[in-house]
Formats: structure tokens, C-alpha cells, sequence
């Protein structure tokens, strides 16, 4: 069953959402796609399905996909994905709060606002610092765990008319966090002069997002969903940011999802540009960011893991060997049903997340379940589909299932030592 291919507007279509110039270019194709968050009660219908179509902006090179539905069905009620249930990812929060608090000197009279805060799984470590915090998460059903937790949570979409009424209750804060949260925003204008409202001259912002460079260097496809509107560049998010009256002024590199950059923004003049910033856009540059030939070898090598991951499952079939897969992410389902995987290709996958056990892939509608059950279903190979957190999962099945063998597809399929 195919969604309504009619886009709610231009924006990442023909449009590019950060610049707004006209004349988009096409990178890769990965036709209609369900939600790859959207996880199904029940395996009774096929899941409505909208083009997936990574697009390319010649002037800032924004990657970016265009809209097919609303961000209130994206980031409803039901959104299934909670932060806290990766080990790993706390750790990275942990140390983010303490290189902010040195950084900034943070202490119990400054504020820390966190744009799509989640489960609190940051804020909370912010707060036991014992500096006051508030999130800001449109997901109800993700924000009343946070808020069980103490950490004061706004459910809402965050934009300008957010902003100013965030600044008119709290004042402004002293640190603005928008972690992986700008590549999911429709509307980047708006969220960009919201980001600027909520800035005195004390305050700093820092955005982190995935590498849209190392995407394409790495092949990394699979992070291509409905719910990434845009694939970020320091290139890109300079020309964003500075027709609110915001400066980058510095970029760090981080290892998370397989290559991160965290972007500091100010509108403090008295700030020095720090050499990373040039450093980081001359790279991309020089990387090939506007380069034709770069999107058009992307493409090449994406489509080429898609049918690695078809063939190697074929095979496994014809072998007689049972595959299950560790991981509902939503880049499992965007790999997945750019293969076609169905339900008869998988036993099972598991997850740690208690709200996507139970539920069924969209697209494959391959059943979720628990890790602990996991030995039950008699898997000979385990594909793990969150390449980014392999690691992590890999020290799990060692223990839960220490015969199997552990597999990752992209940027090509290959077995993992333990």
C-alpha cells in the first residue's frame, strides 16, 4: 500500500530548506518507504509508504528529503524511541553535561533548555550538577517519562512562538541544547529564529548532528528516513544560521552515529572564531561536499549494499540458517525495505526499548521482542542493524546467544569478530 506521493510543500523537493534556493538534485533514490519509526500493532495491513528521495543542494549542499506528513504523526504519541536505553549514549550525554558545565561555568543559578529532550536522559545528568534545567519534547508519551523522572518538560514543537514564550516564563538560558534534533526539524527557518530568540549575549547553543560528509564518504544510506529532513554540513548550517544573527564558532568532532560534528553557536560578537570552524568547511569542500561525483558514487555504493544485504539473505535462506536481527532502529527499517526484507527473511528482532516489544516492523513487519528471548528462536546468524552501537551489542549476544554469528550490512555486509 503506497502513501499520498503528494508533498505537503516545495521544501526539500525543489526547494532547499536551508538556503532556500530552487534546483535541488537528485542523490539516491530509495523509492516509497514506510515510517521507519512507526512501529505496527499488528501484521493485518501493509504500511502506508512515502517517497524516500535524498535530494542534494548545490549552492550549501544540505542534503535533505522532502515532507509527505505531518511532524504530529513523526513525533506523536506513540514515538517509540527513547534515548536512555543505549549505555553508550548515556555515557556521551554524562560527558557532554560536564564539558558544558566547564566550559560555560555553569552553576545553580544558570539555565540549560534542551530542544527535543526526550526521555530526560541528559537533562537529568544536567540537573544532578545541580543547575536547573528545562526540556522541550513534542512527543507526550516520551515527555511524561521524563517528567516522571523531575526534569521539568514542555510538550510542544519547538519554534520562534515556542521560544518567546519559553524566554517570557524562564528568561534565557545560559546553554541551549539541540542535539540530534535540527536534522528532524521541517522548518528550519523557524527553528533557527527560535534558537535566536532564546539567546542573550551570555548564551550558547550547540547542535549536534551526523556528518552529512562522512555519510556519503561512508555509505551510510541507511540514515536516510522521513524523520531526517536534513543532513547537515558545517557549510550548510553556516549559511542557515547567519541570517538569524547566529555565528558558528566551533566545530567538534564526535564518534557517535558513526560520525558526528557538535556546531557551537553564539550571537556574542566578543567570541573568537575558533580555526576548527574553517578547518571543518575546508574539509567538506575539498571532500567533494558540492561535487556531482561524489553523490553520484554514493548512490553507486548504496545501492550496491542494498543488494549485498538481498543476496546474502537468499543465501542464507538456500543454507537452511536461521537470521535474526538485533534492533528496531530506524535505520534497520530504511536498509530493510530498500532490500524488500519481509517477515519470512527474519525470525524475530530484538530490542531493548519496552515500547517497541511487541510491535512489528514497518514495511517487513518482522516481530520485536525482548533480548532475553532471543535464544528461543534457534538464530545461526544475527544481523545487527544499528551499525552505529555495534560494539555495544555485540558484548550483549556474546552473552545471550555465544554461537551465533554477528553480521552489520553497510557500508557492506561482513561478519564481526567477538
Amino acid at each position: 500500500m503506497t502513501g499520498s506521493a503528494a508533498p505537503l510543500n516545495d521544501r526539500g523537493i525543489d526547494v532547499c530548506r536551508g538556503c532556500l534556493r530552487q534546483g535541488l538534485v537528485s542523490v539516491l533514490d530509495l523509492g516509497d518507504q514506510p515510517l521507519a519509526n512507526e512501529m505496527a500493532h499488528s501484521q493485518a495491513a501493509p504500511d502506508p509508504a512515502f517517497p524516500l528521495h535524498l535530494m542534494g543542494c548545490p549552492d550549501c549542499g544540505l542534503g535533505q528529503v522532502g515532507e509527505f506528513v505531518l511532524p504530529e504523526r513523526i513525533f506523536g504519541a506513540e514515538y517509540p524511541y527513547l534515548s536512555s536505553v543505549s549505555t553508550s549514549w548515556l555515557a556521551h550525554a554524562g560527558a557532554y553535561a560536564q564539558t558544558m558545565r566547564e566550559a560555560l561555568d555553569l552553576g545553580g543559578d544558570d539555565l540549560v533548555i534542551e530542544i527535543a529532550s526526550n526521555d530526560g536522559y541528559l537533562l537529568e545528568q544536567v540537573q544532578a550538577l545541580g543547575v536547573r534545567v528545562l526540556g522541550v519534547e513534542p512527543a507526550g508519551g516520551v515527555a511524561d517519562i521524563a517528567r516522571a523522572k523531575g526534569v521539568p518538560t514542555v510538550s510542544e514543537f519547538f519554534g520562534l512562538d515556542t521560544a518567546r514564550r519559553l524566554v517570557a516564563e524562564h528568561g534565557h538560558p545560559r546553554l541551549v541544547a539541540a542535539n540530534n534534533v535540527m536534522a528532524h526539524v521541517p522548518d528550519l527557518v523557524d527553528f533557527t529564529a527560535g534558537l535566536a530568540e532564546l539567546c542573550d549575549d551570555r548564551t550558547m547553543i550547540t547542535v549536534e548532528n551526523p556528518s552529512y560528509l562522512n555519510l556519503l564518504r561512508e555509505v551510510q544510506f541507511d540514515t536516510i528516513y522521513h524523520e531526517h529532513f536534513s543532513y547537515l554540513t558545517a557549510h550548510a548550517l553556516t549559511r542557515v544560521v547567519e541570517r538569524h544573527g547566529l555565528r558558528l564558532v566551533r566545530v567538534d568532532r564526535l564518534e557517535t552515529h558513526g560520525g558526528s560534528n557538535r556546531y557551537w553557536l553564539t550571537r556574542d560578537e566578543r567570541v573568537a572564531v575558533e580555526p576548527s570552524v574553517d578547518a571543518t568547511i575546508q574539509e567538506e569542500l575539498s571532500s567533494g561536499l558540492l561535487s556531482p561525483e561524489l553523490w553520484e558514487e554514493f548512490g553507486r555504493r548504496s545501492r550496491a549494499a542494498v543488494d549485498g544485504l538481498r543476496a546474502w539473505l537468499d543465501q542464507q535462506r538456500e543454507s537452511g540458517r536461521v537470521v535474526a536481527g538485533y534492533g528496531a532502529a530506524a535505520k534497520g527499517n530504511t536498509l530493510m525495505n530498500a532490500a524488500g526484507v519481509r517477515r519470512d527473511d527474519l525470525a524475530v528482532v530484538v530490542d531493548g526499548s519496552v515500547a517497541k516489544q511487541g510491535k512489528f516492523l514497518p514495511g517487513s513487519q518482522v516481530p520485536v521482542v525482548a533480548p532475553a528471548d532471543l535464544p528461543q528462536y534457534g538464530a545461526d546468524d544475527v544481523l545487527i542493524l544499528p551499525w552505529n552501537i555495534a560494539d555495544e551489542i555485540s558484548g550483549i549476544l556474546a552473552a545471550l546467544v555465544p554461537e551465533t554469528t554477528s553480521w552489520v550490512a553497510v557500508p557492506e555486509m561482513r561478519a564481526l569478530s567477538r
